[in-house]
């Protein structure tokens, strides 16, 4: 009778405090659920499983082309190609590392990183591990800078806590305010500079359309 009691009364004195624990615990969520971003997320583009392309993927097309020279979207990343189609250049297409890099004939293109969409690229000559830009291509974001650019100095893509994302601008880039601008968004605005990735959680000059001058804004996800 007397080790009821103790062990009635044990949970009588921590039973609420174990499942007031319990209910103070933060779940995941995205910005603005009441969870506090600690840091920016690092996301890696792999559209290839060591089964083939990934299923969750839609093939919206399946072109012909050559692939040889580096993309300058994914910056950074040797198996990320600019490739050269019928219709024009596909930038970035992903070749499958599950394969010997002499047996590599299908590449994965796509326009956004969130997107599952995708052209699956058949190459018409192997790929050549000595990349170079083509004849009479267009200054990139890879192109402006005097120095090897990392994969995370240039993201390929922001996800940004006010909601917007933004990608890499293909082609001449501008410069505004003594600042290029690097990112064009989805709801018209675009990002100045560099990111700023001196604390965890990672911070960018972003410029709203019809705004007339830019606010700081943190960097929730961040794709390569």
């Amino acid at each position: 009778m007397r080790l009821l009691l103790v062990v009635i009364a044990a949970f009588m004195a921590f039973g609420p405090l174990a499942v007031a624990a319990r209910d103070a615990t933060p779940t995941a969520g995205e910005a603005g659920d009441g969870v506090t971003l600690t840091r920016t997320n690092t996301r890696y583009v792999a559209p290839f499983s060591p089964d083939g392309l990934n299923p969750s993927l839609t093939v919206t097309s399946t072109l012909e082309g050559a692939c040889a020279f580096d993309s300058s979207i994914a910056i950074g990343r040797p198996d990320a190609w600019g490739c050269v189609t019928e219709g024009g250049v596909l930038d970035p297409c992903f070749e499958n590392a599950f394969v010997a890099l002499d047996e590599a004939a299908e590449l994965a293109c796509l326009d956004a990183p969130w997107s599952t969409d995708v052209v699956t690229l058949t190459v018409t000559a192997p790929l050549s591990r000595e990349k170079e830009a083509p004849d009479g291509a267009m200054a990139g974001a890879a192109d402006t800078a005097e120095e090897l650019i990392e994969p995370w100095d240039l993201p390929w893509a922001l996800e940004l806590e006010n909601g917007d994302r933004c990608s890499l601008l293909r082609g001449t880039l501008i410069v505004l305010a003594g600042q290029v601008v690097h990112y064009g968004c989805e709801q018209g605005g675009m990002i100045l500079g560099e990111t700023d990735r001196s604390q965890p959680v990672w911070a960018v000059s972003y410029l709203a359309e019809g705004d007339v001058a830019t606010n700081l804004v943190e960097v929730l996800t961040a794709w390569t």
